[in-house]
């Protein structure tokens, strides 16, 4: 059972009058750091759009498990329902998308007709969200956002109960192998100038496996005082929310000005420009992480157990 915090109800209340003369349905949610500043647009019903309220709040806050707050003190959310068209299909969240102009907006196409369990279920929220761990990269380095927002997205949803951390790490294994099949003949960077279109899984799996790598590297040799969700929070804490675009090299430098010692250009001069995928086999075998009769299963005696399961558990460093 999903309950909403009372401000969101009393907030929404105040706003229903709204729907009669067809405006958008206003509401706020409060979560940690920040405040949600959401905006249903109809027709989606009253009862339908409370409940979608309290799941944003609920998905907005998986992200603040990545270092105790929501990255942007007051995002705008807008609920866009989706129709009936053939692209939306079965899910109850069919597309969504971070937009920088004056502010940071995340907007939500939505089913309305799906259960609000669903919407639980869905990872689409989680990814959105996570975007906003990062500023706005540059296109012809787009695989570093959608990279990290999706190995965040199956982490996040771990941390949150959504996932058991053995359904994150197979989530996160079968994509790895989705990026490794795709263009093989493409390094992360030529995949980004070819586009989401021609090279969906290798820009989002291959940013996701260097997410990865950087934060193994960072709990392994800082002994856990510092890991991926670390270097993100000091981040945050000198340069965003960002009105700015970043280039991947210029993002990866000040990371790494921000660590005892860089991680990130490094992975990043050994992957961004090299054809294929970046070698994530002998990590996922360190974790413990491995593929048994064609189902991905995690062993407990692994070299890097523990380090595996501070990763989906969001155990804090030393």
């Amino acid at each position: 059972m999903h309950k909403a915090l009372p401000v969101v109800l009393l907030v929404f209340a105040a706003t229903i009058v709204a729907a009669a003369s067809r405006m958008p349905l206003l509401a706020q949610a409060d979560i940690p750091g920040a405040t949600l500043r959401i905006e249903v647009q109809q027709p989606i019903a009253d009862d339908k759009a409370a409940e979608i309220v309290e799941w944003l709040q609920s998905a907005s806050s998986n992200v603040s498990l990545a270092y105790g707050r929501f990255p942007n003190p007051s995002p705008r959310v807008v609920v866009i329902p989706a129709g009936h068209g053939s692209w939306v299909g079965s899910s109850p969240v069919p597309f969504g998308r971070v937009t920088r102009d004056r502010d940071e907006k995340i907007e939500f196409f939505v089913n309305p007709d799906r259960p609000i369990h669903e919407f639980y279920a869905d990872w689409t929220a989680t990814h959105e969200f996570s975007h906003l761990l990062l500023p706005y990269v540059r296109s012809r380095h787009k695989w570093i956002s959608e990279g990290f927002a999706s190995y965040y997205q199956n982490v996040l949803m771990a941390r949150a109960g959504r996932y058991t951390a053995s359904e994150a790490w197979q989530k996160l294994y079968a994509g790895f192998e989705r990026g490794r099949l795709s263009r093989p003949e493409l390094s992360p960077n030529e995949a980004a100038v070819a586009g989401v279109r021609k090279a969906r899984m290798k820009i989002y799996w291959s940013g996701a496996a260097i997410a990865l790598l950087a934060d193994i590297e960072l709990r392994e040799r800082s002994g856990g005082r510092e890991s991926l969700d670390v270097a993100l929070d000091r981040f945050q804490r000198c340069c965003l929310p960002s009105r700015s675009s970043w280039s991947g090299p210029r993002l990866f430098a000040k990371l790494d000005s921000l660590l005892d010692e860089p991680v990130f250009m490094p992975l990043y001069r050994q992957y961004a420009d090299a054809a294929g995928f970046p070698d994530i086999g002998p990590a996922l075998q360190r974790l413990g992480v491995r593929l048994d009769n064609n189902s991905v299963s995690v062993t407990p005696h692994a070299e890097l157990a523990d380090l595996r399961i501070d990763i989906t558990s969001g155990r804090p460093p030393l």
